[in-house]
């Protein structure tokens, strides 16, 4: 007889460094509910865009995934040390992710660098 042990693998809180990638480009996921924080530090464009709009998404097992928000972050493109950053309430219990959803005012072959990449889901801090 075999025994085999699967848990889902999903982080509440989580930090890329570096991380990026173009229109479309998704996140890695995390569970958490009622509050998420996404957190750039430090984005960068080669073509020298100076926005991101990012939307956050709720994964839907066995149907379509629902867009909760979009944030445009700004702020991280202003040097070394600035940060962007989206905060989400009310959320249910759900996988979440977020995905680049458009760079400046909207450029398929453009691709956003970010020094970290932080989701924290603690609200308390």
């Amino acid at each position: 007889m075999f025994t085999f042990a699967t848990t889902a693998s999903a982080w509440a809180n989580w930090t890329a460094s570096p991380w990026g990638g173009n229109e479309g480009t998704l996140s890695q996921q995390w569970v958490d509910e009622s509050y998420n924080e996404i957190n750039f530090t430090y984005c960068a464009e080669v073509y020298g865009r100076t926005s991101v709009d990012v939307a956050l998404w709720g994964q839907i097992n066995w149907g379509s995934d629902v867009k909760h928000e979009t944030s445009r972050f700004t702020n991280c493109f202003n040097g070394s040390g600035y940060k962007s950053t989206a905060t989400q309430s009310g959320l249910p219990y759900d996988s979440y992710y977020f995905e680049i959803d458009q760079i400046g005012s909207g450029c398929i072959s453009c691709a956003v660098t970010v020094q970290t990449v932080n989701v924290d889901t603690t609200l308390a801090d």
